[in-house]
């Protein structure tokens, strides 16, 4: 009996023991479902506390712990080994003061429930024990609740690459509070893939600053430099150092190259010269083995090549003395600058570039070896050219048809033939032919030299490689001719191979053959290729008219003077074999056809005083002055004035000198007949 007794003691402690830990694990179900739902501490997870302290543990566990109490005394020590825990929740009544005092720290009810659930707890009771240690231990560790759920919101928002909910979340963070390494990096991955405006850089940017974070700064600055302006930048760096951020070259390259996204790369100057002298007054010299800010000057000249503004390139270089960089986009850029010095015919500095180039190791390209002796070659320096082209060849590189053809007209502008033919010979054996425009630079030397055997070979070796002769080389024949005093014979030429090969004429040819015949005193013959070539459909330039009519006042040749006006300006209505001509039709004038050729004032001038002082205002020169006028030609007030008296007074025909003696003559025969003419 007493053994079934005990046994049934034993059963109901082990099931009020059981009810005991039913109704933690509760309480532990719930704190942890409010730890995850809701920020710790908030109203849902401290009515969930005291519900459970109020409802399972009083409704149920107190009741077997009074009765259990009653049974205690009597029990051996043996069958409470086991069941420790339980000897100290039946002795409430050595519950020591500070378990006391935790009941009044009490979690604050924020609702009617809260009260009723608090009356169920008083102090003497265990659940009011439980409940006291509880509101200690929230009392002494919320802000470190507080800190561990908002670490872990902004670890899972940066986790999801969610920038405006950290950003969010970031407006309401405590100033005490620092995140973890983990969380810091997570954030600078989600900037690195998400950020796209300018307020993901500024929230990436107050995060770097409030703590120091390297990697926070380095991606804030990576984000600027490809959504902020260069000012943003320079300010953000400014904060950076000061909140005690080491400063990087990579900050310093991103705002040169912002300078350069908003097209001023002469800032982007300004800056590697102000680090320079930063550098500078701490012991280092620009024009020392090392650079000052080499990374830097290297992104401020590819930033200033890129955007073609080569002036402050120039002036970034020979502040740093001619230094080349040694990236291969800031050599690719300063070879790019010898190569635009080299077409400013600065020969100087662009070799200058080449051999800084060549000192830090770089490999100088044919492109820029070619630019170079170009320049030499048009200021007819062909010995720098030789020796640029043979270094070229010692480099290894192969020199190309440019490079031939730049030698070869460099020889030909210096008059040196001989080595002219001998680059020739040298390109062919190259397994490169020669082109048209290089034959006829052969063919321009030899006229220049008078070499008309040597001119004979160039145009037979033309033929042979099958090159069209063009109207240009037909007028390079022209003048060859005309310079050995055979200027009919030249003409001639031309009509003879024009026809051959059916070359068509063109503005250049007429002017060269215009000027041939003008300059070797041909005023005929330059009149009749200018109606041969213009009957051909080629129109002259504003040259040629000018040479022509500069040329018919020469002779007193005013007719055709007013005529070649008239053509250039285009003063003359078309005739009706022209109107049926012209695809337009009838209506079109001849201006809307041919284009109007500007000619200087002082040509037009002249012919208008010429024709004054001829006396032939009233038949020339006031209808050639209301044709200007129509046309909207500007002819000065005083001649125009002029050429109207002179037009209102009856023509006078002005005698030569030997007319007027002729005359003067007859009157003294008609005066004294006895005198016999001679």
């Amino acid at each position: 009996m007493t053994v079934g007794v005990q046994a049934s003691e034993v059963a109901n402690m082990e099931a009020a023991i059981f009810e005991d830990l039913k109704g933690l694990f509760v309480l532990a179900a719930v704190f942890m479902l409010g730890w995850f739902s809701c920020r710790p501490g908030s109203r849902l997870a401290g009515f969930a506390v005291r519900g459970i302290q109020g409802q399972v543990l009083t409704a149920s566990t107190a009741k077997h712990i009074c009765e259990d109490e009653e049974q205690y005394q009597a029990k051996p020590p043996s069958l409470l080994v086991s069941l420790k825990e339980a000897e100290f929740a039946t002795s409430p009544k050595t519950v020591t003061d500070p378990w006391t005092n935790a009941v009044a720290v009490a979690i604050p009810i924020e609702d009617p429930l809260g009260a009723e659930v608090s009356s169920l707890v008083t102090p003497s009771s265990p659940d009011s024990v439980l409940a006291g240690v509880a509101a200690a231990e929230c009392g002494a560790h919320g802000s470190a609740f507080e800190l561990t759920a908002m670490d872990e919101q902004m670890h899972s928002f940066a986790e999801r690459h969610d920038l405006s909910a950290c950003q969010r979340l970031w407006r309401r963070w405590p100033a005490g509070l620092t995140p973890s390494s983990d969380t810091l990096a997570e954030v600078a991955s989600a900037a690195r893939c998400a950020a796209v405006s300018i307020a993901d850089a500024d929230f990436v940017l107050a995060v770097a600053e409030r703590f120091g974070d390297v990697t926070l700064a380095e991606t804030a600055l990576c984000a600027g430099s490809r959504l902020c302006s260069a000012a943003w930048l320079a300010a953000a760096g400014a904060r950076l150092y000061a909140a005690g951020v080491p400063e990087t070259p990579e900050h310093a390259v991103a705002v040169a190259r912002a300078y350069g996204r908003e097209r001023r790369p002469d800032l982007a100057v300004d800056l590697w010269q102000a680090q320079s002298e930063m550098q500078s007054e701490c012991g280092l010299d620009s024009s020392a083995s090392v650079l000052p800010a080499a990374e830097l000057y290297s992104a401020a000249l590819e930033v200033c090549v890129g955007f073609g503004d080569f002036e402050s390139a120039l002036r970034l270089t020979k502040s740093a003395c001619w230094h080349a960089p040694a990236t291969s986009m800031g050599q690719a850029a300063f070879l790019a600058l010898s190569r635009w010095l080299a077409r400013r015919q600065d020969l100087h500095s662009a070799q200058e570039c080449i051999r800084a180039a060549q000192r830090t190791g770089s490999v100088v390209d044919l492109a820029t070896f070619r630019a170079v002796l170009k320049a030499a070659a048009r200021n007819a320096d062909m010995t720098q050219a030789r020796a640029i082209f043979r270094e070229m060849i010692s480099t290894g590189l192969e020199p190309d048809f440019s490079t031939f053809a730049a030698m070869i007209r460099g020889y030909c502008s210096a008059g040196d033939m001989d080595q002219a033919m001998a680059y020739l010979h040298n390109m062919r054996q190259g397994g490169m032919s020669p082109d048209g425009p290089l034959f006829d630079s052969l063919l321009e030397g030899c006229a220049h030299r008078r070499l008309p055997d040597l001119a004979g070979q160039v145009l037979a070796d033309m033929e042979a490689a099958g090159v069209r002769p063009s109207s240009a080389t037909l007028a390079i024949l022209v003048r060859l001719h005309a310079a050995r005093g055979d200027l009919e014979e030249g003409l001639a030429l031309y009509q003879e191979l024009s026809q051959c090969h059916g070359l068509e004429p063109d503005s250049h040819t007429m002017g060269t053959l215009v000027c041939t015949c003008l300059t070797s005193g041909r005023h005929d013959l330059a009149m009749m290729a200018y109606q041969n070539l213009s009957s051909a459909g080629c129109r002259a330039t504003a040259r040629t008219f000018e040479d022509l009519i500069v040329s018919c006042l020469s002779y007193g040749d005013l007719d055709f003077a007013v005529r070649l006006l008239d053509e250039a300006l285009c003063l003359t209505q078309p005739t009706q074999q022209e109107e049926d001509v012209t695809p337009e039709g009838a209506g079109t004038s001849i201006a809307q056809r041919k284009p109007r050729v500007f000619l200087e004032p002082k040509v037009i001038e002249d012919v208008l005083r010429l024709i004054g002082r001829r006396r032939l205002s009233k038949s020339l020169g006031m209808p050639l002055v209301m044709r200007l006028q129509a046309a909207g030609v500007m002819v000065p007030e005083h001649l125009a004035e002029a050429m109207l008296d002179c037009a209102q007074q009856p023509d006078q025909k002005l005698l030569s000198p030997l007319e007027q003696r002729c005359n003067e003559r007859q009157s003294w025969c008609r005066s004294a007949p006895s005198a016999e003419p001679l």
